[in-house]
């Protein structure tokens, strides 16, 4: 990576400057080098990062209007800035895989999104959902068994994963899934609730965990009625952005 490269030579620099130069202790400059360095590159990666963030902030307007395809094409402008940071290539791919998921162009999400970033459990999320609707059952356990570790307090990811096994008429499994996240988070009721359901043998209930459930897109959002429609007509259905 370009700023890691660029904090150890002025390490080096400044090391090799205060030892030969000045006479310094070799094991101060060393010391005082490594904080010369260590501070570039802190400001080397906060300017990456501003980057970064007005990058976000444009995909995320052009995406909340409904522009997918330019959202898309503003973000992989982000992949410039690969080279300079560790885990940016990761963390874009991730963003890139979840607009195309959400435009349902699975093939493109799945090349993204396999490239993505194992802490982005959404991402990742969307990348066992897919696998889950190829029907390709070892993928989707091994990636969601990844995202858990990864991500071992978001309560999402225990329940998308118990969600995808229920689907599979795997019950007991899902159940196990659901113990397993309240000794990780046992104050959530989300998780608590859907346990509860499964062990009585009912469906679970997803949308308590809103548009982060939303934004996976395995059910049908509910109809709404248009005014001053009757009951027989058509509804429209939920827009994905506003």
């Amino acid at each position: 990576m370009i700023n890691i490269g660029i904090g150890l030579l002025i390490w080096a620099a400044i090391s090799s400057l205060c030892q030969f130069a000045v006479g310094m202790n070799w094991i101060v400059s060393l010391l005082l080098g490594f904080a010369v360095g260590l501070v570039v590159l802190i400001l080397l990666g906060r300017r990456v990062q501003t980057q970064l963030e007005a990058i976000m902030a444009q995909m995320q307007k052009l995406a909340q209007a409904g522009k997918i395809d330019q959202a898309i094409q503003v973000l992989k402008q982000a992949l410039k800035l690969k080279n300079h940071q560790l885990f940016v290539e990761a963390q874009v791919n991730s963003q890139i895989g979840m607009l195309y998921y959400l435009k349902k162009n699975h093939e493109k999400a799945m090349t993204y999104l396999k490239k993505g970033f194992l802490k982005h459990y959404v991402a990742q999320g969307m990348l066992a959902a897919l696998y889950f609707k190829k029907n390709d059952e070892a993928a989707y356990k091994e990636t969601m068994e990844a995202t858990i570790k990864a991500s071992k307090k978001e309560p999402i990811v225990y329940a998308l994963y118990a969600y995808f096994l229920s689907k599979n008429k795997e019950k007991d499994e899902a159940i196990k899934i659901l113990q397993r996240g309240l000794k990780k988070i046992p104050e959530d009721k989300n998780l608590m609730q859907n346990l509860i359901l499964l062990q009585n043998n009912k469906k679970m209930k997803m949308k308590v965990f809103g548009d982060i459930w939303t934004q996976f897109m395995l059910e049908k959002p509910p109809r709404i009625q248009q005014p001053n429609q009757p009951q027989h007509g058509r509804f429209s259905k939920r827009a994905m952005f506003k």
